[in-house]
């Protein structure tokens, strides 16, 4: 965008194949658009950085916006967002260049709920709340499964899942309350691998990081077929009780970490 200002998806593409050996699919080439318009962010954000529009539609790609371009023209502020994306490719080359198998995602490394909506090509940005723990994107077929370890005393029965590890490749994960094994979400659980849908692990000690609230990735994951169905401790309501094999054991390090602190 700042040496080409028309024809910016397939230059970036090219630049993809040629720089990174990384394809753009469909579903990133429409996140990055919007992103890149403004379209991505939850509503209060939207409001936010309304004014950070960087593209425009012309004819069948993209081009650098009138205003942006114009903002461009200062040689100041081109210099100072030049040594910006120097800076972000320099971070991704040592942080972030070697991906998970064939995801955006670097096993270990830590993200937000907002940075994994964006990683895994979804059409939109969710709130955390929106979430609750997992989140079906039917558009990218992606099941993103965020788990706070430690649960914190004062929450409601109905939030308190005693999510734990087996072993570093095994998992028990509880469901939302008011499931049972028929319900939607966790057929997509259970189900996931004939219907071809994505199911990743991220996960966090607990909530005392009130600032970057990042979650560890820690990779793919199947359902083995053993869940039970149970009713909520102090509640009426039920939920599932699910076990997973994780893809990848996680790390001695950061398994030590997460379960014993």
């Amino acid at each position: 965008m700042l040496k080409y200002h028309h024809g910016l998806l397939n230059i970036l593409q090219q630049a993809l194949e040629k720089k990174y050996h990384r394809a753009m699919t469909e579903n990133c080439a429409e996140n990055v658009v919007n992103i890149m318009t403004n379209e991505f962010p939850t509503s209060a954000a939207k409001k936010t950085y309304a004014s950070c529009v960087f593209l425009e539609k012309e004819g069948k790609d993209y081009r650098v916006s009138e205003n942006f371009e114009k903002m461009l023209g200062n040689r100041e502020f081109y210099e100072i967002l030049e040594e910006v994306v120097e800076f972000g490719i320099a971070r991704y080359q040592m942080n972030y260049s070697k991906t998970y198998q064939d995801t955006d995602l670097v096993l270990y490394q830590k993200y937000t709920y907002e940075d994994a909506c964006r990683l895994l090509n979804w059409e939109r940005n969710e709130v955390p709340l929106n979430i609750g723990g997992y989140k079906y994107d039917k558009k990218t077929k992606t099941f993103p499964v965020f788990i706070n370890y430690d649960k914190q005393e004062d929450i409601s029965d109905t939030t308190k899942y005693e999510d734990h590890f087996l072993t570093a490749d095994r998992l028990i994960a509880i469901s939302k309350s008011g499931r049972s094994r028929d319900s939607e979400d966790v057929q997509n659980f259970l189900k996931a691998k004939e219907r071809g849908i994505d199911v990743q692990l991220f996960v966090r000690k607990n909530k005392d990081d009130k600032i970057s609230k990042e979650f560890y990735y820690l990779g793919r994951m199947t359902a083995t077929g053993r869940s039970e169905e149970f009713v909520m401790a102090n509640t009426d309501k039920t939920a599932v009780e699910i076990e997973w094999a994780l893809d990848t054991p996680v790390r001695e390090d950061i398994y030590e970490y997460i379960i014993n602190g």
